[in-house]
C-alpha cells in the first residue's frame, strides 16, 4: 500500500510540474481568499459535458471543474438544473457563473465569457419516415424542437414559417421526435447521441449539419458574473494553464468513444422489413475473380463482394447464403435457373437485362491489357488487330467488344489465371480485364514476366443484379446503396486494391534503337543525306518513346481527376522520406486534409460538382505549397502532403495558410467549402503505419473539435 501511495503521489507530483503555471496577481489572491465559494450551474442531461450516473454527476465539465479548483483553490458549489433554470438563474445573478454557454452579442449584458473549452456542431435529427433532407428549407411547415433559451433561437425565427416546439429537457426532446410529436429537432451531435445508445432508439437519423447566417457550431464557455470581473480573469488564467496533452486527455476520456455514423439510414417499409425477418437470401459469385469477389484457401467467400454483403448483414439485419460454383458461367446459369437469388457485383447488359433488374452501379474500373513485358505501349485498342487476344468467357465486355471491333480476333478463356498463363505462354499475344484484376494477379504471380501494355477506352461499371421476380429485394438493395458514403465505399475498395504496378522495358525496341543507331554511324560517310533523316526519325522514335513512358508512369503514379499523386506514388515517397529521415537525421511532417462534409456537396449538388470541388481543391494544396513538398490524393476527399526537412513550426504555419485559402476560396455551385488537417512529425523508428496512424488521430481531432482547423498529434 505505501508503494501504491507513493507511486500516486509521485504520479500527481508530476502532472503538476507538466501544467502550465497560473500566475495571479495579489488582487486575485485576495479575492479568492475573501470568496473561495464558487456558485456555478450545470445541466443533468447534457451528455457526455453533465450528466449523471448511478445519482452520481459526471462529465467533461465536472472534471474540467476539478482540475480548475485544483489550480486557483476555487471551491465550487453545484447547482444542476435544466437549461432553462440555471439560465434564469444566471440572469438573475443568483449564480455566479454558468457552464455550456454560447457567446452571443444579446448575452453580453449579463455575461462575462472566458473563451471556448470545447467546439461542438449543431446537428438536425429526423425520423426516419421524414422523407429526403435537402436543407434548412426543408423545415418549413414542420414541427421542430429546440431547447428553451438556446443560443440560435433568433437566427431560427428569422427563417420563418418553422413551427418551433420548446423543451426543458433533452431527454424530453430527443423522445418526442421518437414517437412523431415533431419532425425534426436541433441540437450537438454528442448529446442526442447519447440518448440515442442510452434508450436504443433505432428511427432517428442524421439528417445534417445546420448552418444558419451566424451560427455554424455550439462554442460551451463559461460565463461568469459581469460585476465579478476577477472571478473571469481567475478562470480563464486557469483554462489557459490547461495543456493540450491534458484537453486531448480529456477529450478521449469523455468525448472520443462518440463517431458520427459513416453510412446513411436505409428506411424500409413494414412488407421490406418482414421479407428479411423471414427471407435467406441466396447468392452467386465469380469463385476466380479476386480482387473483387472468389474462394480463398479455406473455400470461403472473400474480396469486395465479401465485404459487401458483411455490411448488409449489419445494416439491414438480413441473412445472406453463398451458393458456390465452379466459374462465372455457372454462377450466370444458376441465377437464371433460380438456384440464387443475386450477385453483388455484375455489369447490366442488354442480354442480362431479360432475367435480372439491376441497382445503380457504385462501382467503376477501367480496362487493361497484360501483355508479355517486350511489347510496346498499346496505345488503342486497335493496336491489337491481327493478335489474339485472352478475354474471360461469358465476360459482359466479350459481346461489346465484338460488336464494336469486329476486327479483333478474341479468344475465350474460362478464368484469368489461364489467359495469363497463355500470355506468358506465348499463345496469347495479350489478356483483357479490369485493371484491378490483372493488377491482383501480379502482385501473386507473374513478377518480371508479365505486364500492363496499355489501358482501353471501355469501364467496367458494377451494380447489384436481382432476379427480376424479387423486386422487394431489389428495392432493399437500392436503398441500400443509396444510403452509403463515398467514405464507407473508399474503404472497402482501398482494402482489396492496394496494388502496385512494375512497367515492363521493351527490350525488342532497344536493341532495335541500337542497330539502326551503329549502322548509321557505319554509314555516315557514304549516305549523308540518308542519315540526315534517319536520325530525325530516330529522334521521333525516340520522343515517341519518352512520351510512351511517361504516360505509363503517369498511369501509374497519378490520380487522374485531381492530376496528384496518387495513394501508391505517395506511399513509395514515404518510404523514401523515412529512409532519409533515419540516415541523416532530418525530420519531416506529414499531413492528412479531408474535405469537411464532402458528402453534403455530392447529396446536394451531385458526384460531377463534388469532383470539381475536389479539382479546386488539389488546385489550392499545389499553388500554395513549398517547391519540396510533395502531394497527393489518399483516396475520396483525403489528400496527403509530405514536408521533406521540416520541423513543426514551420509544417504548422504552411496548413495555416492552406486552411484559410481553402475557407476563404468560392468554390464551383457550393460557394463555401472547409477542410481539417492532422499533422504529425517523423520520429524515430517511424513506419508507415505509425505516421499515417497519428496524423488520422490528429485528424479525428480537429474534426471532433469543430472542423475547419489544424491539429497536431
Amino acid at each position: 500500500m505505501k508503494i501504491l501511495f507513493i507511486i500516486l503521489m509521485f504520479f500527481s507530483f508530476f502532472t503538476q510540474v507538466l501544467a502550465k503555471p497560473v500566475f495571479l496577481t495579489e488582487e486575485e489572491r485576495i479575492f479568492i481568499k475573501k470568496n473561495p465559494l464558487v456558485k456555478i450551474g450545470l445541466m443533468p442531461d447534457f451528455a457526455p459535458f453533465s450528466y449523471y450516473t448511478k445519482n452520481t454527476p459526471v462529465g467533461f465539465e465536472h472534471e474540467l471543474l476539478n482540475i480548475l479548483s485544483e489550480r486557483t483553490g476555487l471551491v465550487f458549489e453545484k447547482t444542476i438544473a435544466k437549461w432553462t433554470t440555471i439560465y434564469t438563474a444566471f440572469k438573475n445573478k443568483e449564480l455566479d457563473v454558468i457552464t455550456s454557454i454560447s457567446h452571443k452579442k444579446y448575452r453580453e449584458p449579463f455575461t462575462n465569457f472566458t473563451s471556448s473549452y470545447y467546439d461542438i456542431p449543431i446537428m438536425v435529427f429526423v425520423r426516419d419516415d421524414f422523407g429526403e433532407y435537402l436543407g434548412i428549407e426543408s423545415l418549413k411547415g414542420k414541427k421542430v424542437g429546440v431547447l428553451k433559451d438556446v443560443f440560435y433561437i433568433e437566427e431560427l425565427k428569422k427563417v420563418g414559417n418553422i413551427d418551433l416546439v420548446y423543451y426543458d429537457t433533452y431527454e424530453a426532446l430527443t423522445k418526442d421526435l421518437v414517437f412523431g410529436k415533431i419532425d425534426a429537432l436541433m441540437q450537438n451531435l454528442t448529446n442526442i447521441n447519447y440518448f440515442i445508445k442510452k434508450n436504443l432508439y433505432s428511427n432517428i437519423k442524421l439528417a445534417s449539419e445546420l448552418i444558419l447566417p451566424n451560427t455554424k457550431k455550439e462554442d460551451l464557455r463559461l460565463g461568469v458574473n459581469p460585476q465579478k470581473p476577477l472571478l473571469k480573469s481567475i478562470l480563464q488564467k486557469a483554462l489557459d494553464s490547461i495543456t493540450k496533452k491534458e484537453k486531448e486527455t480529456l477529450v478521449t476520456k469523455w468525448i472520443g468513444s462518440i463517431k458520427e455514423y459513416k453510412g446513411g439510414h436505409v428506411e424500409l417499409d413494414k412488407n421490406e422489413k418482414a421479407y428479411l425477418n423471414t427471407k435467406t437470401i441466396k447468392y452467386c459469385i465469380n469463385p476466380d475473380g479476386l480482387p473483387f469477389e472468389g474462394l480463398n484457401e479455406n473455400n470461403e467467400h472473400s474480396g469486395i463482394s465479401s465485404d459487401y454483403y458483411t455490411l448488409f448483414e449489419k445494416i439491414l439485419s438480413a441473412k445472406f447464403q453463398l451458393v458456390k460454383t465452379n466459374n462465372w458461367n455457372e454462377s450466370i446459369t444458376y441465377i437464371k435457373e433460380g438456384k440464387c437469388d443475386m450477385l453483388a457485383l455484375s455489369m447490366e447488359t442488354f442480354e442480362r437485362k431479360k432475367f435480372l433488374n439491376f441497382t445503380s452501379s457504385y462501382l467503376n474500373v477501367p480496362l487493361v491489357v497484360a501483355t508479355t513485358v517486350d511489347v510496346p505501349f498499346i496505345n488503342h485498342i486497335l493496336d491489337l488487330e491481327g493478335e489474339k487476344v485472352g478475354i474471360i468467357k461469358g465476360d459482359a465486355f466479350v459481346k461489346i467488344l465484338r460488336q464494336k471491333y469486329p476486327s479483333l480476333d478474341l479468344i475465350e478463356v474460362e478464368d484469368i489465371k489461364e489467359g495469363l498463363d497463355k500470355v506468358k505462354s506465348g499463345e496469347l499475344f495479350g489478356f483483357i480485364d479490369t485493371l484491378a484484376s490483372i493488377g491482383y494477379e501480379f502482385q501473386q504471380k507473374y513478377f518480371g514476366e508479365l505486364k500492363i501494355a496499355g489501358k482501353i477506352n471501355e469501364t467496367l461499371d458494377l451494380s447489384m443484379a436481382v432476379i427480376k421476380k424479387d423486386e422487394t429485394l431489389f428495392n432493399i438493395l437500392q436503398k441500400a446503396i443509396n444510403s452509403m458514403t463515398n467514405e464507407v465505399h473508399r474503404e472497402i475498395f482501398n482494402k482489396w486494391l492496394p496494388i502496385k504496378y512494375e512497367k515492363g522495358i521493351n527490350y525488342k525496341l532497344v536493341w532495335k534503337v541500337g542497330i539502326v543507331s551503329l549502322i548509321i554511324i557505319l554509314l555516315i560517310g557514304y549516305w549523308n543525306r540518308k542519315i540526315i533523316k534517319t536520325n530525325k526519325l530516330l529522334e521521333k522514335a525516340q520522343k515517341d518513346i519518352k512520351e510512351k513512358n511517361k504516360e505509363l508512369e503517369k498511369l501509374a503514379t497519378t490520380d487522374k481527376l485531381t492530376k496528384l499523386y496518387n495513394r501508391r506514388k505517395i506511399e513509395e515517397l514515404l518510404e523514401f522520406e523515412l529512409y532519409r529521415s533515419e540516415r541523416f537525421n532530418h525530420s519531416f511532417g506529414l499531413v492528412i486534409i479531408d474535405i469537411d462534409n464532402f458528402k453534403e456537396v455530392n447529396d446536394i449538388y451531385g458526384h460531377q460538382t463534388g469532383d470539381k470541388v475536389l479539382e479546386e481543391v488539389a488546385t489550392i494544396l499545389s499553388t500554395n505549397r513549398r517547391k519540396t513538398d510533395f502531394i497527393g490524393r489518399y483516396g475520396g476527399e483525403e489528400f496527403i502532403i509530405i514536408c521533406p526537412e521540416s520541423n513543426l513550426d514551420g509544417v504548422l504555419n504552411l496548413m495555416e495558410n492552406l486552411r484559410k485559402k481553402i475557407s476563404e476560396y468560392s468554390f464551383y455551385k457550393v460557394q463555401n467549402r472547409t477542410a481539417s488537417f492532422g499533422v504529425t512529425i517523423s520520429q524515430e523508428k517511424d513506419t508507415i503505419e505509425s505516421l499515417l496512424k497519428r496524423a488520422d488521430i490528429a485528424l479525428y481531432s480537429a474534426k471532433n473539435s469543430g472542423r475547419n482547423k489544424v491539429e497536431y498529434k
